[in-house]
């Protein structure tokens, strides 16, 4: 439809990084990637192609990931950041490194502290962990030495979090 091949001019407003992300616009190219056909799901795939491979892609992924409402976009955001994490963070200053950390493990602990909310996002959640598995193998032990302990010492807050931190750990293997 002409709605559809309109959208996607506006598509690549995703790629212009002066502007503020447009989490909705997102949403909608993401779906049409999954679950449109033809020209259209052409045209979405590339642009996220784009976007992912845009060196500053990385620093979007918590505004994704806190305000999209679709998890196939969260989990795209997810894969923008387990790239950066792989290929580039060495070299990312340590300031942003932490700051990463610091927000993966935020949600990680609020989702999984609520046996509610880590039934229904438990996939996402399972994605989560595997990030902070591959920032562990990147900052443990030399940058991150206390994590370990963290992890036992959160594990006692409640039931529902040392359930999740016990998955965390058997990841580690």
């Amino acid at each position: 439809s002409s709605g559809i091949n309109a959208e996607y001019g506006g598509a690549q407003k995703l790629l212009d990084f002066s502007q503020k992300l447009d989490i909705n616009l997102l949403d909608n190219v993401i779906k049409t990637m999954y679950h449109g056909t033809g020209p259209q799901q052409k045209a979405a795939q590339e642009v996220l192609v784009k976007l992912h491979n845009h060196p500053d892609a990385w620093q979007r992924v918590d505004l994704i990931l806190e305000f999209s409402t679709n998890q196939e976009t969260k989990h795209y955001a997810l894969q923008i950041l387990s790239s950066v994490i792989k290929t580039r963070w060495k070299v990312l200053p340590r300031e942003q490194c932490k700051g990463v950390k610091t927000f993966i493990v935020g949600l990680i602990i609020k989702l999984s502290s609520d046996a509610d909310s880590r039934e229904k996002e438990k996939v996402f959640l399972n994605k989560l962990n595997i990030v902070l598995i591959e920032i562990v193998k990147q900052e443990w032990p030399r940058n991150w030495p206390t994590f370990i302990s963290e992890i036992v010492g959160s594990s006692k807050t409640n039931e529902n979090l040392c359930r999740n931190n016990m998955l965390i750990l058997k990841l580690l293997r």
